[in-house]
């Protein structure tokens, strides 16, 4: 029962790590950005605020624009070619290199900005897995499977529930971007 979801936390997990730690690499290797040296810490917290400003600004709405992301989703076929537990491992895989599917907010570029100019560390993508993954096994574990062999496998009211909360995770991400944006100036002028 549990077997589907945990597949899908390993392979998110394993993504996320090497899509952060790819991007630590080339801050720290080829750009010199780093936690200990490289351009100052000065340098690196106001280019990371940067990119923190243009996800506010994307994410805010003011303007028209849209989170940057590739529009697609895992192909669903992966459950029904490769069963339950391999095509979860795919779509953990797929999804947890950050770039490849929807986004609902700007968040996780930011935080890929942050790991770019070295202000966390390269096992970031870790904190990233569970914030993603946890969630979903909760979900998992709460919320009784089907029954009915012939009805999609989640509850339709679950799906409906997630989709009216949209609008709140959109607000609490850019309120979290925003106290986030502001600590990283503020250190950049203060320390």
């Amino acid at each position: 029962m549990y077997r589907p979801i945990l597949m899908l936390m390993l392979g998110f997990s394993i993504s996320a790590l090497t899509a952060y730690g790819l991007v630590h690499l080339l801050g720290s290797g080829l750009l010199g950005f780093g936690l200990f040296g490289g351009v100052s810490g000065t340098g690196a917290k106001l280019a990371a605020a940067t990119v923190m400003l243009a996800c506010l600004v994307i994410d805010s709405g003011l303007f028209g624009l849209r989170t940057p992301m590739w529009r697609r989703q895992t192909p669903q076929q992966h459950f029904y070619r490769f069963g339950a537990a391999r095509g979860a491992l795919l779509w953990g895989l797929d999804t947890g290199l950050v770039l490849t599917t929807f986004r609902v907010t700007s968040l996780t570029w930011a935080a890929l900005g942050v790991t770019l100019f070295g202000l966390v560390p390269w096992w970031a993508g870790l904190a990233y897995a569970i914030g993603f993954t946890w969630p979903g096994f909760v979900v998992v574990a709460v919320v009784p499977p089907s029954k009915d062999l012939v009805e999609i496998p989640e509850p339709m009211w679950l799906i409906d529930w997630l989709m009216e909360k949209e609008k709140l995770v959109r607000r609490l991400a850019l309120g979290l971007l925003t106290v986030t944006f502001v600590g990283v100036v503020a250190s950049a002028f203060l320390g």
